[in-house]
């Protein structure tokens, strides 16, 4: 049923919204942006895209890894395909130094070939509803932390009671901090087999260099295929699992696109936080950001060492390094933009506004008078709390591997000591097996424990002494003045180095073993200062998110005529835009388009970002390019459209008028890096790669002939 939040998003558009701007709600779209659409050359009618009724576009897109990717199917036989690196882990996880397929890319000629992944997963969107007048009227008129255990709780029944009658999986999430709440059934394929992938010379080709950055040739592009049971239900690998069949998937079209066309993305965008105060856009500037960069960078620096001089570690970190290095830099190119944006003096002004606006009438000064001083003193109060939390998270907790380990593995082994039914006792054992080996496989020791040294000296020098462990109770009298000596014999006398120990310590369960570890006596101790800081921040928290939500309620009731849509938070959203340039600075324009002469252009020998397949050098210096080439005989590789992406849309369909898969969305640009906290429509461009340079990559140098036969593909 649509209700006041439709009002809400329905309003007549105005030019407060920018073109193109917006990570949109398909099930709740106003007839205004379908009508929008429409005029920017959308041809099919909005029931086509997204429908609860009939077989819908939304149907043929997935979230990979909950929310972590975007997928979409290209065949009725439950193949899709997303981006490289939102593969890579598997990738990684299947390449050895016989069969490097990070290096050398891999092709399942038939279904016996194609390589199951334990725990990735494909969830799709059934059904959503708007459940805020239930949820409302629930919390009316409470505040602080009774207010959220009420939600919380009400939430929950109304998860429990759409389970039962759909029996589908049954999420309530939050909008607009809390002015809007939306039911989403979901149902999750956990069976998803690696069916191709280019190597990384194409699949990654300019590497973190060119990451972020336009103009662009990577052929960030991967195939996997969704299984199911025989019956066509949700189920665990199996061999006797077969093809998911979905009620919808792509057309290809082969003939591309133009300067100017229409496009549409469909997917899973992560993680927004465009209508955070000033305040909060400062805090990510001045105490987050710089934290990520500087920290990833000192790790990344002994990794980086480690891989260049061992082939074996090169392929156990390529994923770790991969992962790390995607936020260092977009941590640096963040605030380099915010900056250069002015994106807080921007977020000032709006705020003055909305000052001088509730002035002018007692009730809203009432209403909405303290609202924008209690956020700020929330981030006062807290900043200090913010800077420990990151260090302690980006050193410990995700800094050298061990504390991870640690902390995961003795989870799993709680719950194994108080775990009493067989069946039960033995889905542990499985889970703490399976996860030991997962964690060890890719794990180097003395590589972690040159990390560790470089992190915990971070984490001594840089959090304040009341919001840490005293160095003297963390690393023992002896060792306060020489954490080297401490390092080294936290890495010899622990198990949690060695898979093998690790599995005799769980063979004989000893709950008083176990925690008498070193690993799991420093490990605790940090967590324990961290629990700490996160139950005094979530306290102010609370506050603060009182007024967050009446902001956000302040500002629609102040701009009536400007249609507003919610941050992203891993829901299926819909974005529409236009193939084009951009002028990134003074003098310099970009062109919408790259080709496959730009790949030969940035080959060096001596990178290893810009290596080359000799078969892609013989495929360009012959111009076999079949029916994928330009009308000027070029092949095209990558290309910029405006739609409004932002992580979690990696893998994204990029689609044409006529729903149509012309391209798959896999990155933001340098110069809009601030796109999470705000839309700049002047800078902000989706780059993707080109679906004909996918089809050349598997038809003319894997000959991949059976995937080009299963795909169904159309040149009108």
């Amino acid at each position: 049923m649509r209700n006041i939040f439709v009002l809400l998003i329905t309003l007549m558009l105005s030019p407060a919204i920018k073109a193109d701007e917006g990570m949109w709600l398909p099930f709740l779209i106003s007839d205004q942006q379908i009508e929008m659409m429409q005029q920017k050359g959308l041809e099919i009618p909005f029931e086509s895209i997204y429908s609860h009724s009939a077989p819908s576009l939304k149907d043929a897109v997935v979230s990979l890894d909950d929310g972590a990717c975007t997928g979409e199917f290209i065949s009725n036989k439950g193949l899709l395909i997303t981006n490289h690196h939102c593969g890579y882990n598997e990738i990684q996880q299947h390449s050895t130094l016989e069969h490097n397929y990070l290096e050398d890319g891999f092709w399942a000629k038939t279904l016996e070939q194609e390589l199951p992944n334990p725990g990735k997963t494909a969830t799709l969107l059934i059904e959503a509803h708007d459940v805020t007048q239930r949820i409302h009227e629930a919390a009316q008129n409470l505040m602080g932390a009774e207010r959220q255990h009420v939600i919380d709780s009400i939430c929950e029944i109304v998860e429990v009671e759409a389970f039962e009658k759909s029996k589908l999986e049954a999420t309530v999430k939050s909008f607009f901090y809390g002015n809007t709440y939306i039911l989403f059934l979901t149902e999750t394929y956990a069976d998803v087999r690696l069916v191709g992938t280019p190597p990384s010379s194409i699949g990654k080709f300019g590497g973190d260099t060119d990451n972020w950055m336009w103009p662009r040739h990577t052929g960030d592009f991967s195939f996997f295929r969704v299984y199911c049971a025989p019956d066509g239900s949700p189920a665990e690998y199996s061999p006797e699992n077969i093809p998911f069949t979905p009620k919808m998937h792509f057309k290809i079209n082969s003939q591309g696109y133009n300067k100017g066309d229409f496009t549409m993305t469909m997917g899973y965008p992560g993680y927004t936080q465009r209508y955070l105060t000033s305040h909060g856009v400062q805090e990510i500037q001045d105490v987050i950001n710089p934290v990520v960069a500087e920290v990833r960078g000192i790790k990344q620096t002994i990794w980086a060492d480690a891989m260049e001089s061992s082939p074996i570690i090169n392929i156990k970190y390529a994923a770790k390094y991969s992962e790390s290095s995607n936020y260092w830099k977009y941590a640096i190119g963040q605030n380099q933009a915010l900056e250069k944006l002015s994106v807080i003096e921007q977020r000032e002004q709006t705020e003055a506004s909305f000052n001088n606006w509730i002035q002018k009438d007692s009730v809203l000064l009432n209403q909405y008078g303290k609202t924008l001083s209690i956020i700020e003193a929330s981030y006062m109060l807290g900043n200090k709390l913010t800077l420990a939390e990151t260090i302690t998270d980006e050193t410990m907790l995700q800094g050298a591997e061990l504390v991870n380990f640690a902390l995961e593995t003795s989870s799993l082994f709680m719950e194994l000591m108080e775990t009493d039914e067989a069946a039960s006792l033995t889905s542990v054992k499985d889970e703490l097996t399976n996860t030991i080996q997962s964690l060890y496989k890719d794990y180097d020791a003395a590589l972690d424990q040159q990390v560790f040294e470089a992190m915990l000296q971070f984490y001594l020098e840089e959090v304040p002494e009341n919001l840490r462990p005293p160095v003297e109770e963390l690393v023992g009298k002896k060792y306060v003045d020489d954490l080297s000596g401490f390092v080294k014999s936290l890495y010899k006398q622990t198990a949690f180095t060695s898979a093998d120990e690790v599995m005799a310590l769980f063979s004989n369960p000893d709950e008083e073993a176990l925690f008498a570890d070193p690993a799991i006596v420093f490990s605790y101790q940090v967590l324990s200062y961290l629990y700490q800081m996160m139950d005094i921040h979530d306290k102010l928290l609370l506050q603060f998110d009182d007024s967050q939500r009446q902001l956000i309620k302040g500002y629609m009731e102040q701009d009536k005529g400007k249609t507003f849509y919610p941050d992203a938070n891993s829901t299926m959203r819909l974005s529409y835009g236009s193939v084009g340039d951009y002028e990134p600075k003074d003098g310099v324009k970009f062109k919408y388009l790259t080709t496959l002469s730009g790949i030969i252009e940035k080959e060096n020998q001596e990178l290893a970002d810009f290596q080359v397949p000799e078969q892609l050098k013989i495929i360009f210096k012959n111009k076999d390019y079949g029916p994928y080439q330009l009308a000027d005989g070029q092949m095209p590789v990558c290309f910029l459209t405006s739609n409004d992406i932002t992580g979690g849309n990696s893998g994204s369909p990029v689609l044409n008028g006529k729903g149509q898969l012309i391209g798959v969305a896999f990155d933001g640009n340098w110069e809009a890096m601030t796109s999470d906290l705000a839309y700049e429509s002047r800078l902000q461009k989706c780059i993707c790669v080109d679906i004909r340079y996918v089809l050349l990559v598997v038809d003319k140098l894997a000959g991949a002939h059976n995937l080009i036969e299963e795909m169904d593909i159309v040149t009108e």
